[in-house]
């Protein structure tokens, strides 16, 4: 009886052995497929909808597709970007960029394209509407012309200087000091500094998105308006408050 109970034992044992390796294989496999879709998406930087390629009578017709970078020069791919897109009709699509960069849709979708593009709390978009779906086309998004579909992590300041007036009597203003200023989104300030006593003022890597400006100092009315931040290229503002 003791032997039976031992033979049953180890029988056990051998069945739980095989079990364990079959699914660790398994998990091997699945993860090597895993690397193996990916390398499915090919040709970064090329327009993929180009006559014989994803355009017709290719592997698969696409109505938009591109390359997103880190920079406009195209250094390095960009991946787990999210690439917003509104069609002529009204069609939205949200994509993700993969490891080479690349994002395509193969949903039928009307061109004009309304585009934004977003990574890590950051917002840029096209400042009109893209004509057609490839963006890596000749005369689109290529190194020399309007750069490389990108969108940065290295954020800038954003300097400005805060001057108040009394319209009643005159329009010239005088710096003032101990302004407050913020940007904010969805209602949450996310940065937010007061001005020096020459009535200037610096918000520190600011990312690029759209925000709510605000400007405040005791016996003037408030200053609020949409800003727009950029990933290049940011302008200084000139704030100046009206006297109550």
């Amino acid at each position: 009886m003791c032997d039976f109970s031992v033979q049953r034992l180890l029988k056990y044992v051998v069945c739980f052995f095989v079990a364990a390796v079959f699914l660790i294989t398994g998990a091997q496999v699945s993860f090597a497929g895993g690397r193996d879709e990916d390398a499915v998406s090919h040709n970064a930087g090329k327009d993929c909808l180009t006559s014989g390629c994803h355009a017709s009578g290719g592997w698969k017709r696409f109505s938009l597709g591109g390359t997103i970078y880190t920079d406009s020069d195209g250094t390095d791919a960009r991946a787990g970007a999210h690439i917003n897109v509104m069609d002529a009709n009204g069609i939205i699509v949200t994509l993700t960029s993969d490891q080479l960069g690349n994002f395509y849709s193969a949903q039928s979708m009307t061109a004009p394209f309304l585009i934004s593009v977003s990574y890590r709390g950051r917002m840029v978009k096209m400042p009109g509407a893209a004509s057609g779906g490839g963006c890596n086309a000749d005369g689109c998004h290529v190194v020399g012309l309007a750069g490389r579909v990108s969108i940065s992590t290295k954020d800038l300041d954003l300097a400005g200087t805060v001057t108040g007036a009394d319209y009643k009597s005159s329009t010239d203003g005088t710096v003032l000091a101990n302004a407050k200023v913020s940007l904010s989104r969805k209602g949450r300030i996310k940065y937010r500094t007061t001005t020096d006593s020459a009535g200037a003022f610096t918000l520190k890597s600011v990312k690029a998105n759209e925000y709510t400006l605000k400007v405040t100092r005791k016996g003037y009315k408030t200053y609020k308006q949409s800003y727009e931040m950029k990933q290049k290229d940011v302008a200084s503002l000139e704030v100046m408050l009206n006297k109550k």
